[in-house]
């Protein structure tokens, strides 16, 4: 671990703390954007946060609020059209990873031709975009410092993602204000995808000394805070934690990627109309008792930090004790239990595991234990 040559990838300016979001009107004079497009969806738009993060900000901006849930990627166009009707300096993304992905994409596609299409996939964007300024207004994606975003391709009916570091925005400004009053159903779904990036980056295979740190926090810190969050929205102590968990884990993640549940939840989401959160929530404790066998002394610590007492437990009982600590999280915060509470039908299974193995290998095969196609069918029936 310590002999290998190891990569650290983030947001160059990070902003973190209550009314971080003020430092806006700053960064965007430091970046001479008098031209400005704000990338959000209505339920953002809604809830007055556009007003709150435009507060003092001096540019003429441009808002754009039809940005989607598990956006396609034929939402980047419409938005690229959008920053050029405006003749954009710089991009804001202001809302969850869907926003933020979306804006960091049509930004990067400011400076480069072609489609989406042409660059799925790893470091294969030849040019830089606009700046992009991400403002998160949950504790979940760390799509605000990550060097990737993720869209639906109705082609292929599965998401695929870009990964380059030209698509790392400029600034990221986590305030955890914004997240106040958050529904308790979407503080736990973006909760527990953050955990879900800390549980996965830990056991990567290519995780490292830098990672597993980064990896070990966030678990910690969700694991402290998502309960409170979740119980009591207008809790800034524990919002504040949950976006300081969430950042660790997506400073890890930036590094070693994710791995099964990711693989199987974005084949998922390809399909059947379910939040990304929601779908990582559902299937992390079913996958997690797949890997035990893989890493039990990373799991024997993610229970430590969880709070689970595993003194005088073996390295077995230790291990299954995280994956009895993450799935009593998931009722706790009223995830539903099974693939067909969420109305995923039984037939759809066989066709959701054979999209994992054919679209997903980049993530598939990061997870710490080898999934074969029939492993992936017997996963997703067991979670059915």
């Amino acid at each position: 671990m310590f002999m290998e040559v190891t990569r650290f990838r983030t947001a160059p300016v990070v902003y973190f703390g209550p009314g971080a979001v003020s430092r806006l009107e700053a960064e965007l004079r430091q970046l001479g954007a008098e031209r400005v497009v704000l990338l959000t969806d209505p339920g953002v738009a809604r809830a007055g946060l556009v007003e709150r993060a435009l507060a003092g900000v001096t540019a003429q901006v441009g808002v754009f609020v039809e940005v989607e849930p598990e956006p396609p990627v034929t939402l980047v166009e419409r938005a690229v059209a959008f920053i050029r009707a405006h003749e954009a300096q710089a991009v804001i993304g202001l809302g969850g990873g869907s926003s933020m992905d979306t804006a960091k994409m049509a930004a990067l596609m400011m400076g480069n031709k072609g489609s989406v299409a042409d660059y799925w996939g790893t470091d294969r964007v030849p040019h830089a975009g606009l700046p992009v300024i991400a403002i998160p207004t949950t504790a979940g994606t760390s799509s605000e410092i990550s060097p990737a975003a993720v869209f639906v391709d109705p082609e292929a009916h599965t998401k695929k993602g870009v990964n380059c570091n030209l698509l790392l925005a400029r600034v990221a400004i986590l305030d955890p204000e914004l997240t106040l009053g958050l529904p308790p159903a979407l503080t736990a779904s973006t909760g527990l995808d953050a955990l879900t990036h800390a549980i996965e980056a830990y056991t990567s295979p290519r995780a490292s000394l830098l990672t597993d740190g980064n990896a070990e926090r966030g678990v910690q810190l969700i694991g402290e805070h998502l309960r409170r969050a979740y119980a009591r929205g207008d809790d800034l102590e524990a919002r504040t934690g949950m976006f300081a968990g969430c950042l660790f884990a997506g400073l890890a993640l930036a590094e070693v990627n994710v791995g099964a549940v990711h693989g199987l939840a974005q084949a998922l989401g390809g399909r059947h109309p379910v939040g990304h959160g929601l779908a990582n929530a559902l299937l992390l404790p079913h996958v997690m008792a797949f890997n035990r066998i893989a890493c039990r002394a990373k799991y024997a610590r993610v229970a430590e930090l969880l709070g689970e007492y595993t003194e005088g437990l073996s390295l077995d009982e230790a291990a299954e004790r995280a994956v009895e600590a993450v799935r009593r999280l998931t009722v706790e915060l009223g995830i539903p239990q099974r693939l067909r509470d969420i109305n995923v039908p039984r037939n759809l299974l066989d066709e959701v595991a054979q999209s994992a193995i054919d679209t997903q290998q980049r993530v598939m095969g990061n997870n710490p234990r080898a999934v074969s196609l029939d492993e992936a069918r017997a996963i997703l029936r067991l979670a059915w």
